[in-house]
């Protein structure tokens, strides 16, 4: 794949957009996981922003990677590109590779949600998208 232009218009929609989710979310973080298992509205309210997070991360990291001629076949594979193009450091990206499966499993409604994970996502991993945005913030400063 050839390198093509970056749009850091489109990137930065991106961003704002995680932020946006990332504030939402922070409102429901600390409450019990019975809440997610027996209120229909803050479970759809917390599975839709961290799918949110999760595809706006997946959008930002397979556009910087086709604009630096990277071919990712899969979403994982994505941010492993990051790491090699230097955005992304190896451990982050081992830890936060999982969110491309994590999101494919809410986007594609397979059977039931894993409620215990997802507040296990609202309660304790909501940093690193906050650190995914920086990084991504960090090489667009750098590119321009």
């Amino acid at each position: 794949m050839s390198p093509g232009k970056i749009d850091t218009q489109t990137l930065r929609r991106h961003l704002a957009s995680m932020q946006m989710a990332l504030a939402q979310l922070r409102r429901h973080a600390g409450r019990p996981v019975t809440l997610l298992q027996t209120d229909l509205d803050e479970l759809w309210t917390v599975e839709r922003g961290l799918q949110l997070c999760a595809q706006n991360a997946l959008d930002l990291a397979t556009h910087i990677a086709a604009s630096a001629g990277r071919d990712v076949p899969d979403y994982a594979s994505a941010f492993d590109a990051l790491s090699a193009i230097g955005v992304l450091d190896p451990v982050f990206t081992a830890r936060f590779r999982a969110i491309a499966g994590f999101r494919n499993l809410l986007v594609h409604g397979y059977i039931e949600v894993d409620v215990p994970r997802l507040h296990q996502l609202l309660n304790q991993r909501l940093d690193d998208f906050a650190e995914f945005a920086a990084k991504i913030t960090a090489y667009l400063d750098r590119v321009g």
